[in-house]
């Protein structure tokens, strides 16, 4: 599902931006809009990334059903 569309849903992933590589979403969490943006700001800098992240511009995330 779009980053956008799963903002209000529960994920279904740890999210982990790096640096520093503590989780900012839980499996069981919420995701809320400024996460989104945090983790889409984090993979867009130049060595940043987010561990369990679909895709490298954390475009679209795992939600529960």
């Amino acid at each position: 599902m779009s980053a956008r569309e799963a903002v209000g849903r529960i994920s279904a992933d740890t999210l982990a931006a790096y640096p520093p590589g503590i989780p900012n979403v839980l499996p069981g969490e919420v995701i809320t809009a400024e996460a989104v943006r945090f983790l889409r700001r984090t993979a867009a800098a130049p060595n940043g990334h987010v561990r369990g992240a679909l895709d490298l511009g954390v475009t679209r995330l795992r939600v529960v059903a």
